[in-house]
């Protein structure tokens, strides 16, 4: 009886031992094996610092540089605005606008912060970074199923570009703006992108909403172009002064797990910030070809 219970356990601890085997080996092969699903003509870029972020920014959704090495950032839930400090690699303050709420964009204009619900509502804190801040809220007349993510500061022409993630129209995706004089948006979308534009074929897809569904935009303060960024299937869009397109990136799922935020340093340097999506959110300094 002792001999059959030796050889059971003996049995046992040889399966158990199999098992961890095939697991180990397939979590190291699964790149190899099972490719990451990023989208066709995707690519791989520089990527010349990381940041990851502390547990409160894992869905961080916005970013704006502020100077001396300080980020901006909101998240998905609560309204504060989260002062970053790169150097430390570390949250210096938080700062509450609001209550909670599914925010997805910031932008920063002198001492005020622009923060972009997702429902559209666009809040302004005047006098952010101290105690004597006041916030403001801005609604506007959009359908309920629009889906606001992307939040840019145009300063020349001193407005806010807005961008949507959800389908709006079948044939383009519409950019709008807030006039910072009027406090009023726009009637109808200062920037259309039409979806059988030629900067789309490296996608080899049919043309639809699904070819980009904005996370962010910003404004290089180098060159005046514009960047649209998506986080779904990860690629920037870069745009001229006027709005044509002129380029598009295509990321790796494996660099980019989920882009939300996008900002310029004072001299053009890139970032991009991810949502952990499981993992740690993150800040990307990166470069790109």
């Amino acid at each position: 009886m002792k001999k059959i219970h030796w050889i059971v356990h003996k049995v046992a601890l040889l399966i158990a031992f199999g098992v961890l085997i095939l697991v180990g080996f397939i979590y190291f092969s699964s790149e190899r094996f099972f490719p990451e699903k990023s989208s066709q003509g995707a690519q791989s870029v520089e990527i010349i610092n990381q940041w990851d972020l502390p547990d409160i920014l894992v869905e961080v959704s916005g970013i704006s540089y502020m100077e001396n090495g300080k980020i901006a950032c909101v998240q998905d839930e609560d309204g504060f605005i989260f002062i970053y400090n790169l150097e430390s690699a570390s949250v210096e303050r938080k700062i509450e606008f609001a209550g909670h709420g599914d925010y997805e964009g910031i932008a920063l204009v002198g001492t005020t912060a622009y923060v972009l619900r997702s429902d559209g509502t666009l809040f302004e804190v005047k006098n952010f970074e101290n105690n004597l801040l006041k916030t403001n809220e801005y609604s506007f007349d959009f359908p309920s199923n629009y889906d606001f993510e992307g939040l840019g500061y145009d300063q020349k022409k001193n407005r806010l570009l807005l961008g949507f993630k959800s389908k709006t129209e079948d044939d383009f995706k519409s950019i709008y703006a807030f006039d910072l004089d009027t406090k009023k948006m726009k009637d109808q979308p200062v920037y259309k992108i039409y979806f059988n534009d030629p900067v789309f074929d490296i996608l080899d897809m049919k043309p639809s909403n699904k070819m980009l569904q904005p996370s962010e935009i910003s404004i290089n303060p180098d060159n005046g172009k514009i960047y649209i960024l998506e986080g779904i299937n990860p690629k920037l869009l870069i745009l001229d002064s006027t709005g044509i397109p002129e380029k598009l990136h295509v990321f790796k799922k494996k660099q980019f797990r989920q882009a939300e935020g996008l900002t310029f340093g004072p001299t053009g340097e890139l970032f991009i910030s991810n949502e952990g999506n499981g993992n740690s959110g993150n800040i990307l300094h990166i470069s790109l070809n």
